[in-house]
């Protein structure tokens, strides 16, 4: 018989065992809701990154204007065909202006014809022939006879020079500009063609005459 305010020793035991389980079971509990947690976290992880989110997409099915820019043309005239040379030119590009080679008039012009063959008449002949064209003449001897027809030229003379070789047969091989005393290549008394602009020396080649 068991005196009243006193127990079996076995249920003091009892009790003890009793917390030990209600405390492993709360740790396991813990332990459960942990792995519980981290599946679900891993469970919205993709492999390689963060969470994927989802995109939107437009559904909108409004039909896109399409704007259409239109270049004129550079030119709408046809190109040109030059009579007579068969070129073909643009009429949208202006043609390239090349300046003429102003001459004066021959009666302008001053020359002196110089004999550099030692032939009687010579000169007279030739520069009666530049008279009849018009311009200014004088006949003369060369200082020295050469073989070499030369037209020789003041400074901005040299288109007028052109012209008198061409009426005397010749052409732009002849010119020459003028030394710095042109009426030294001269003989005679020169007094009268101090002011004259293009001196013609004629040669035995006879190129000018």
């Amino acid at each position: 018989m068991i005196s009243p305010g006193h127990f079996p020793s076995d249920r003091s035991h009892n009790r003890s065992s009793a917390g030990s389980a209600a405390a492993r079971g709360g740790v396991l509990i813990v332990f459960a809701a942990a792995i519980g947690f981290l599946l679900l976290w891993r469970g919205g992880v993709g492999d390689d990154g963060p969470p994927l989110v989802a995109v939107a997409t437009d559904t909108d099915t409004s039909p896109s204007v399409t704007t259409t820019t239109t270049i004129p043309p550079t030119s709408t005239a046809p190109d040109q065909v030059v009579p007579g040379t068969g070129e073909v030119t643009d009429p949208t590009v202006a043609p390239t202006t090349v300046a003429t080679p102003t001459t004066r008039p021959p009666n302008e012009v001053k020359v002196v014809v110089a004999n550099g063959v030692g032939e009687a008449g010579l000169a007279g002949g030739r520069s009666g022939h530049l008279t009849t064209a018009g311009y200014v003449t004088k006949a003369a001897n060369a200082k020295s006879t050469t073989a070499l027809s030369t037209v020789f030229y003041l400074s901005g003379y040299e288109h007028d020079a052109l012209g008198v070789a061409s009426h005397l047969g010749g052409d732009a091989a002849t010119l020459r500009p003028a030394p710095a005393d042109p009426l030294g290549l001269l003989a005679d008394d020169t007094t009268d063609v101090a002011d004259f602009h293009i001196f013609v020396v004629l040669g035995s080649d006879r190129i000018l005459g």
